[in-house]
């Protein structure tokens, strides 16, 4: 963490600067450090770099403008020198004539390397299409948006595509089409539609036997939308949204500067159905069902503002894009997959003299889990914690809650420069690792369930 310490020193030299509002930038640099260890008392402590520009073009033609946002990751390893990794980078041309409102556009978006910034679903810990592709089998994953924005409605429509091995074990290229739109049936009152459909390339179990199995992905996603006064934004939870592309961005948006009241609630939910492998055997295939759902309310009042969020994931959407467990193979029935539930509460106060908004936050989950006696010859509890993320507990246990505590705060620089930071703590009594039995064979075995953690993001704006 002596990384994030020196530049928290360095940033909190930077005086704080007036925030008239001036006239928009043709462009904007970014560069952003993430440090974060979630568990002090163990090693597993992480660092990371992004760097980021957008940039704006002058009026091409009469209401046309081109936009371009370069985002990636900067890695460096002592073996492999400095590498680079892209974050969603892209390209856009964007349209408006001038009768249309200043929020008003046609927009035609590339994106050339990785489109994780194409998805569908709203509250990020129940958006799901970023990575389409097994990620195994391609490299890139490209695409091309088209959205266009009224006053009263919306829509869109993409196109993803990878290069994939087909059961002929020859390469070719398939493609994932996305579509949505919005309709704001009253002021303030917005539904939204979203749907997929995708062929993800066929599955190589079946395929090395000669067998054709095109795995196919279907599904819709909807959301009902209230809001009154002007937008909240997001509560400082680094944890809650780590992995999105965004996350090096939506914390330093600036701020609405009214102290009035302003009140928001969103019920979203997803229905998914994959072709997989059927685990009772015979070369069949089975279509999985994936759900998830999120309730997100939020409320401003002067200077505080209180968040509450309430999900559930089942185990098949946590590893939508395994594909399945094992590999392109859908849940036994016998597995009992158990879906996640988890509900936080946290509130926090903007300090304007300051820039520092402070905040608490309580998050009470159950982890979603399966069982399973193929991996370990004997029937067991896996805790999925994310995409081929698990956790297996000892014979004869069964999940338990988890309680996170958080102090966070975020400390606005003026317009250039910003930091986000907590302290956690977390009750995981689902924690395991191996280690020899008497007879000398790996058994998991139950660890500290209670850790103290902190993370802090730095960014500088030029």
């Amino acid at each position: 963490m002596a990384p994030s310490l020196l530049l928290l020193s360095l940033l909190s030299t930077v005086p704080q600067v007036s925030e008239s509002t001036p006239e928009a930038s043709s462009w904007q640099a970014r560069l952003s450090f993430l440090a974060s260890d979630p568990n002090v008392d163990r090693s597993g402590s992480t660092t990371s770099w992004n760097a980021a520009l957008d940039a704006r073009s002058p009026e091409l033609t009469a209401g046309l403008r081109a936009e371009a946002e370069l985002s990636f990751f900067v890695n460096a390893n002592n073996a492999q020198g400095v590498s680079f990794a892209d974050n969603g980078s892209n390209f856009r041309l964007r349209y408006r004539p001038a009768a249309w409102a200043a929020d008003e556009s046609l927009a035609l978006s590339v994106f050339p390397l990785s489109s994780t910034r194409v998805y569908l679903g709203s509250v990020y810990p129940v958006t799901w299409g970023r990575d389409v592709f097994p990620s195994g089998d391609s490299s890139s994953e490209p695409a091309v948006e088209l959205r266009l924005v009224r006053q009263r409605w919306a829509a869109f429509v993409a196109l993803k595509s990878a290069e994939l091995t087909t059961w002929e074990l020859e390469r070719a290229r398939h493609y994932a089409v996305l579509a949505g739109g919005q309709v704001e049936l009253a002021p303030g009152l917005r539904v939204e539609l979203e749907g997929m459909y995708v062929d993800r390339g066929d599955s190589p179990g079946l395929a090395n036997m000669g067998r054709e199995l095109s795995v196919i992905l279907r599904g819709g996603s909807a959301r009902v939308f209230w809001s009154r006064g002007e937008p909240i934004g997001d509560n400082v939870d680094l944890s809650l949204f780590r992995g999105d592309p965004t996350f090096f961005e939506r914390f330093f948006t600036p701020a609405a500067s009214s102290t009035g009241g302003s009140a928001s609630l969103s019920l979203e939910g997803s229905l998914i159905s994959q072709d997989l492998e059927n685990p009772a055997g015979g070369f069949g295939k089975l279509a999985e069902t994936s759900q998830a759902a999120a309730l997100d309310g939020r409320l401003r009042l002067g200077a505080w503002r209180v968040h509450a969020l309430a999900f559930f994931r089942t185990a098949s959407f946590l590893q939508l894009d395994g594909p399945g467990f094992p590999p392109f193979m859908a849940f036994p029935r016998d597995a009992d997959p158990r879906v996640e539930v988890s509900g936080s509460l946290g509130v926090d106060y903007h300090l304007s003299d300051w820039g520092l908004t402070p905040g608490l936050l309580a998050r009470v989950s159950l982890p979603a889990a399966f069982s399973s006696a193929e991996a370990l010859g004997v029937d067991r509890v896996f805790i999925v914690q994310g995409r081929n993320q698990f956790q297996v507990l000892p014979v004869g246990e069964d999940r338990a809650r988890v309680l996170t505590l958080k102090a966070t705060a975020r400390w606005d620089l003026g317009r250039v420069a910003g930091v986000v930071g907590e302290i956690s703590y977390m009750n995981d009594p689902n924690q395991t690792e191996f280690r020899d039995d008497v007879t000398g064979v790996a058994e998991p075995v139950f660890i500290k369930a209670s850790a103290w953690g902190a993370t802090v993001m730095l960014q500088a704006r030029f």
